[in-house]
């Protein structure tokens, strides 16, 4: 079996080859073992938002008095 999906070739991306097919036993996910891919942007780091904190209470009537 892996002898055939060894068979099915490589993708190419701008990372790098990856194999088209890829096959992982249960003990491999369980170990941690990921397949081979090229990034996405979902990988990306980005710098997070500062947290705003709660907004002040408004003071007066409902009218603006005060």
């Amino acid at each position: 079996m892996r002898k055939e999906a060894a068979s099915a070739g490589f993708y190419e991306s701008p990372w790098g080859k990856h194999p088209r097919l890829q096959l992982l036993t249960v003990g491999e996910l369980l170990e941690g073992k990921e397949i081979d891919r090229p990034r996405s942007r979902a990988d990306a780091t980005f710098k997070k938002a500062p947290r705003q904190g709660p907004a002040e209470p408004a003071t007066g009537d409902l009218y603006g008095r005060g």
